[in-house]
Order: C-alpha cells, then structure tokens, then sequence
C-alpha cells in the first residue's frame, strides 16, 4: 500500500499507520461499523484548533426546541481561525478521503466543501440531541452521505457532564458509547440504520461547551442497501421510550415534521 503524506504537522504520525488494522477494527465495531482513534491531532495542533474553535462565532441556530436543544454551528470558511481552515481543509482533501475510504472500505469517498451540516458545532448546558439517523443525499453534491467523522475538542470532559455519543441499532436494544474527550476522533458508517446522538441534557459548564468539528463524506453512483427512504434530505429522529421526544418544546410545525418523517420514513 503506498504511503500518503498525512499533514504531519498537524495529525500525529501513528494516527492512520496501520490501516488494515484500522479498517478490521471498524468492520467489526457493533452495532455498526465505527472505530474511535485517540489523540488523532498533534498535541500542539489539537490545543489551537480548541482555542480557535473556541473562539469563533457559531451563529447558526441548530436547535428546534424538540429533537435539539442549545445547539449552534459555523460552516461559514471565513470564519474559522487559521489553523481550523488549514485542518478542515486537509480533511476535505482527495488525501485524506482517500485514507478515510482505506479505513472504512468504501472508494471513491470525498468531502463537501459546503459543510452542509457540519463544520464546528457547540451544544450548551441543558442542550442535547436525540437519537436520529441523518440525511442520507445530498443535493447539491448529488452524491450518496456514506461517513461521518466527529472530533471532540472537550478538555477536561467529565462523566457528570454527559454528552457521551450513544451509537445504537433500530431498534436501540445494542448500543455503543463513546466518551467525547479532548482529540478523540470518531469514525462511522451513516445511513438509514445507523441511530446516534447525545439525547440526555448535558451538564457542561457554562463557559466551555461541548465542542466538536463534523464533517461528513460521500460517494456517486452506487446503491445504498442500508437506506430505507430512498434519497432523503432530511434527519429522521427516534425516541429512546415513551416521553423521551416532547413536541411541546418546539413549533407545531417542527412537531408535525418530526411525527411524519418518523411514522412515514421520509
């Protein structure tokens, strides 16, 4: 397998070494193919991209009051710091799709330079987000959504806190938690079977909230099996047990939304 010059001033070197080792992890991750590497970024890299991250404007509300809560993003390139466009951008990279499709056995990936729905997302006290699956098309690509990746940029993160990624299958009977800490990178499968989120109200202090970078890749041309709603542009959320998803949080007609993509898998 040839090396690939993997930006070693900002991911360390042992982060994508062995990836047939990595890609035998993530295959047979339950319930679905994941894989967690930690400290993914080099030290020094990780502590600026926190800081910047920090630091910047998140000013798209992603909350709706009922499948999310307190939770803001930034897509928006001009606003990043320095060293967050550098890393977003290399993780955006031909490279870097080309070592993540290594990984997660899947050709042709490639990143979105709009960030539909990634980029840098904050969640405060009190925020959650509940189990969902994502959209799994997008439009403007006109490409199949096939993989995310999560990087957590919490310090000194506590179990009190909550926040905790909770992987699980349909019919949430086997689960998989991970811990958001610090530089901790997760990789995994999405599609219409691949449930996830952080759905208790979290617990973070008020001056650092949950922190991550979400990016999210794609692919043409082949058929997804695992998707049950055709080419679906929306998140469908599913509630954990009775009372879990409350609609008095949020519109009526985020409320009617939410029971239609449920019910009707739309």
């Amino acid at each position: 397998m040839a090396q690939i010059d993997l930006a070693p001033h900002m991911l360390r070197p042992t982060a994508l070494a062995d990836i047939d080792a990595l890609h035998r992890r993530y295959a047979s991750a339950t319930p679905f193919p994941h894989i967690v590497i930690d400290d993914f970024l080099e030290p020094a890299f990780a502590d600026r991209i926190n800081d910047e991250c920090r630091e910047t404007v998140a000013n798209q509300d992603a909350s709706n009051g009922i499948t999310q809560s307190l939770k803001v993003a930034c897509t928006d390139w001009t606003a990043f710091g320095r060293a967050t466009h550098e890393l977003i951008s290399y993780l955006n990279s031909e490279e870097f799709a080309v070592r993540l499709g290594e990984v997660v056995g899947i050709d042709g990936l490639f990143g979105d330079p709009e960030l539909e729905g990634g980029g840098i997302h904050m969640t405060r006290r009190g925020g959650f987000l509940k189990m969902h699956t994502d959209f799994n098309w997008h439009k403007g690509l006109q490409a199949d959504r096939r993989v995310n990746i999560l990087l957590y940029l919490n310090k000194a993160w506590r179990t009190e806190y909550n926040g905790q990624l909770v992987l699980s299958d349909l019919d949430q009977v086997e689960t998989s938690v991970v811990e958001p800490v610090f530089n901790r990178l997760v990789i995994f499968n999405t599609n219409d079977k691949t449930l996830h989120g952080h759905p208790d109200p979290l617990m973070f202090p008020d001056e650092t909230p949950r922190t991550s970078i979400a990016l999210y890749y794609y692919s043409r041309g082949e058929a997804v099996e695992q998707n049950l709603r055709g080419r679906a542009v929306t998140t469908r959320y599913l509630p954990r047990d009775k009372g879990d998803i409350k609609l008095k949080g949020g519109s009526i007609r985020t409320g009617l939304g939410y029971m239609i993509r449920r019910f009707l898998r739309v």
